[in-house]
């Protein structure tokens, strides 16, 4: 489940190097949870450490 913040600030986006394409951060932290935690393997996101930076840097902010 995709949900993009209610705001009229265009999101931070980032080149995701597993999909090979320009993504928001949300997105990219709500694929690295889903696939992580329904234990997708399959998925490019599985275990990515972009993912897992992605998701530390925005714990800090």
């Amino acid at each position: 489940m995709l949900l993009q913040p209610k705001s009229f600030v265009e999101p931070v986006t980032f080149y995701c190097k597993a999909m090979t394409k320009r993504m928001s951060v949300h997105d990219c932290m709500a694929m690295f949870v889903d696939a992580n935690a329904l234990n997708h393997k399959d998925r490019p996101c599985f275990k990515c450490s972009q993912g897992q930076d992605n998701r530390g840097n925005y714990a800090k902010a």
